[in-house]
């Protein structure tokens, strides 16, 4: 018999075989003959469970016979269903790796086949389908004896990774990065374009770390990504993953930063609205009420001169005279001064801050008229704060337009968002 390998090169080690039996026992024979497994697994209907038998009796080794009978083998859901049952109670009992499996689909019905595929390519990875140079009937019978080939085929399902692709995409726009670094990491080594899935995978990592806040981390794995990305695509288009790292790296660098600043500001603005997105209203809300508090003191230091940075003062030789007698700045040369949310609006009011002087206006109506306090008590009363009342959906809502009311925030939309997944980005040069 002349034999033809086609698709990948080397195949790996094969323990068991399933395949699908109707019509001529010629192919199988063939396809048993080249790998010899341990196990022969037969696909066949009431009908051709006699051929399958006899396919068995005529080989020369003892592999180790199960036969999938279906009834309704020309019903494409019955077969399907069988298959689907059986295999993994085969797969149990027999103790064989799915990787270990050749599933030649080549005799049985054509629904038969059908079913065979489906139910196989959520499983196994290698596939087999015995043709002919030469066939009988001018061509179009079965294949004539000894010059059957074997067209050896890896599941597309697991060369191109869609399944793996499309759940990344469901994941990265849920901001469950972690999950999507270890599904492209697992992934990897089982399709030919390895290096591109590790790289993202990094990138899903990077991206973890991002919403986790941690800056540093971030950084380190993106300033790796800058000189690989473009030796993966080579010229070829990137769909933005290029500037995408590039401003991101830029963006961590300066979320790094010792003193609160305007670029850390609006991550954490847009860190609380993809927080919330996820349905986190409790986490979304202590990075709205950080946020709040940052915002007052990067304007305190800029309107001290940077006498105060992140609401302390760094030295009292340049405490402004507006503030000589806010009563929290009357401490002790030993004590250090720092201001809390209320006290760091409360000293820009005094230094004439128009929006600080809104916000103090308004806390002094009162506690039950008071919005901002309202706002940020709700905060604090919280279950991740200081009581055990959750804030819901409602509740961040409502911080996030006095936010916006009180503060000028833009809580529309992120000003700086992590894109969707691109699939394009994972696919083969």
């Amino acid at each position: 018999m002349n034999s033809m390998n086609t698709g990948t090169p080397s195949v790996p080690p094969i323990s068991a075989i399933l395949a699908s039996v109707g019509g001529t026992p010629k192919p199988i024979l063939h396809i048993l003959h080249k790998y010899r497994p341990k196990h022969v697994w037969y696909f066949c209907s009431a009908g051709s469970r006699a051929r399958a038998e006899e396919i068995q009796a005529q080989l020369d080794w003892h592999p180790t016979p199960r036969f999938i009978e279906v009834e309704r083998y020309e019903e494409l859901g019955p077969c399907y269903c069988e298959l689907r049952r059986k295999i993994p109670e085969i797969l149990k009992e027999t103790k064989v790796a799915p990787n270990e499996v050749l599933v030649d689909y080549t005799g049985g019905t054509k629904t038969m086949s059908a079913a065979l595929v489906l139910a196989a390519v959520e499983i196994f990875q290698q596939f087999s389908y015995v043709g002919g140079e030469q066939r009988e009937k001018a061509g179009l019978g079965i294949v004539v004896d000894g010059r059957e080939y074997t067209l050896y085929l890896t599941n597309p399902w697991s060369s191109l990774a869609i399944r793996e692709i499309e759940r990344a995409k469901d994941l990265w726009n849920s901001c469950q990065f972690e999950t999507v670094a270890r599904l492209l990491q697992n992934t990897a080594p089982l399709v030919p374009h390895k290096l591109q899935f590790e790289a993202i995978a990094l990138l899903a990592e990077a991206m973890a770390h991002r919403h986790h806040l941690n800056f540093g981390k971030a950084e380190s794995n993106l300033r790796k990504l800058r000189g690989q990305i473009p030796l993966l695509f080579d010229g070829r288009r990137d769909y933005g993953l290029q500037d995408f790292i590039e401003q991101t790296h830029e963006l961590c660098k300066q979320c790094q930063l010792e003193s609160a600043n305007n670029t850390l500001l609006r991550e954490l603005l847009d860190n609380a609205l993809r927080t919330a997105r996820q349905g986190r209203f409790e986490d979304a809300a202590a990075r709205l009420y950080r946020a709040m508090e940052m915002q007052g003191q990067i304007w305190l230091a800029e309107a001290t001169h940077e006498a105060f940075i992140n609401g302390r003062l760094k030295d009292r030789r340049m405490l402004p005279s507006q503030l000589a007698d806010f009563e929290p700045c009357l401490r002790p040369d030993s004590q250090e001064i720092r201001l809390s949310l209320e006290q760091t609006f409360q000293a820009l009011a005094r230094l004439g801050h128009r929006r600080a002087q809104d916000i103090v206006t308004d806390m002094q109506s009162g506690r039950k008229n008071s919005r901002w306090r309202t706002a940020t008590e709700k905060r604090n009363a919280s279950i991740l704060a200081h009581g055990n009342q959750p804030i819901g959906e409602d509740g961040f809502k409502e911080m996030k337009q006095i936010a916006a009311d009180f503060l000028g925030f833009d809580l529309e939309k992120q000003a700086n968002p992590i894109p969707p997944l691109e699939p394009a980005w994972l696919e083969a040069p």
